[in-house]
Formats: C-alpha cells, structure tokens, sequence
C-alpha cells in the first residue's frame, strides 16, 4: 500500500513539462544492449556489461542514486521482493545503473548501503551499483528504450522508471512498471529471461500455463486469461444480439 501511495503522490506533483521535453518510454522485448558497455562499479573497477551479467539473468533499474522520488523506493521494494522469490541471490543479477554521468562510485557504495537491510545479507550479494563517467548508462538507458530530461533549476532528472529483464546475453526479455509488481512477478521474469536455467518445475508449467497482462504489468494466470476471455466472448454475444434485435424492430 506504501508504494501506491507513493506513486499518486509523485504523479499528483506539480511537474510542468512541455510535451516536447516530456522522456520517452518504450521498451522493447528483445531488443539487444551493448554488451561491451563501459561501467563502474562502487569499488571504481571497470567492466562491460557483459562481465557484469557474467552468463546470468539480471534486473536492471536505469535512475539515479541521488534521486528523491521513485528511484529508491523502486530500489528498496525489489530488494524486498527478491528477497521473498526462493531464488539464489548467485543465480542472478540486480543491477542499478546511473543515467547521471556526475555520479560517482561513492554515490554508488551510499545508495547500495541505504537497500541493505532490505536486501539482506545473501540478497545484497546480487546487487551491483554502476555509474559511467562518460555518460555509458544514459547509452545503455537509450538502447533499452528509456530517455530523460535533466532539469537544472531543480538538479534533478525527468524519467520513466521501470524494472527490465535482461537475458545473460543482453537482450531484454520482459519489463514490469516500477512498484505494480509482486515477488512472483519477479521471480518470472528472472526465469523467462534465463531460459529455463532458473526455477522449478512447477514454475515452468506456470509460465506455459499464463502469460504477461501488459494492462497490468503483471504475469496472470491461465484461469485469469480464460475468465477474461469469457467476459470478452459474453459481452461481445451480447452486443451481437443488441444489434440484430434492434435491426428488427427496424424492418
């Protein structure tokens, strides 16, 4: 209920945008992330993204870390989250990568340590803090459909934020809304992007079984599909009829 009220209470702010400044948000499934992307991480190493994904799945949040809205609540409610999928923190990857290329490794270590205690030891483990001195993560954010607008009056960033599924090659394999999802949501995404190499069987036959409501940025069930459907089927039948017996009375 914290995130929601959250959420109103951002998009109720007053933020004036002209629509040709507002950031664009259109992910695409598949689409393809330069794996030979530049980042660093909170100890100052270097690494491409593909290092980083090390042949893992990952879920990648694109802000900031100074960031006062959605970011560290996006940040602290995966933490969580993950922390209730049954999944091996080893298995995966957490990544949160900074659009803003003043931010340092520094502002990375502070805002790894702000999700630790809703990590939890074992679940902090996944967690990996980039930022770009060159700007690579507003790159990586473009490639993954993502862009923002810097607000120097203010010294904040505009932007859509969400959580993406990455495959361990890179290519984005789902996304989900930042704070409408749920720990099987994530947990399905990690395992739709692993192809298979995560979960248990029971979580294959769900996947087989369900699909991904985009109305809702949420995985529903087979059942949910077919009442769904059926309400569709009814109202259509319905609608039909209306039709043909107001044509009769017509003629």
């Amino acid at each position: 209920m914290t995130r929601w009220f959250v959420v109103m209470a951002f998009l109720l702010a007053p933020i004036r945008l002209d629509a040709t400044e507002r950031p664009s948000f259109d992910p695409q499934i598949g689409a393809q992330l330069g794996l030979d992307t530049v980042l660093q991480d909170i100890s100052g190493g270097q690494m491409t993204l593909s290092g980083i994904l090390g042949g893992r799945p990952a879920l990648v949040i694109f802000g900031y870390d100074k960031c006062p809205n959605l970011c560290g609540v996006t940040q602290q409610a995966v933490a969580s989250d993950l922390n209730k999928t049954g999944l091996d923190p080893q298995s995966y990857q957490a990544l949160f990568v900074s659009i803003d290329p003043s931010e340092t490794s520094q502002d990375a270590r502070i805002a790894r340590a702000e999700i630790a205690q809703s990590a939890g030891q074992d679940g902090l483990s996944a967690w990996r803090f980039l930022t770009s001195a060159g700007g690579a993560g507003a790159v990586l954010a473009a490639e993954a459909g993502i862009t923002f607008d810097r607000r120097d009056r203010i010294a904040q960033f505009v932007h859509p934020i969400a959580v993406i599924a990455l495959t361990p090659q890179g290519r984005i394999a789902q996304v989900l809304p930042a704070l409408t999802f749920e720990p099987r949501d994530l947990k399905l995404a990690l395992i739709e992007a692993s192809a298979g190499r995560l979960g248990s069987i029971a979580d294959h036959v769900f996947l087989l079984c369900s699909g991904f409501d985009r109305s809702k940025g949420r995985y529903t069930s087979a059942i949910e599909a077919v009442v769904k459907m059926a309400g569709v089927a009814t109202l259509l039948a319905l609608g039909a009829t209306l039709f043909m017996f107001t044509r009769r009375r017509r003629i």
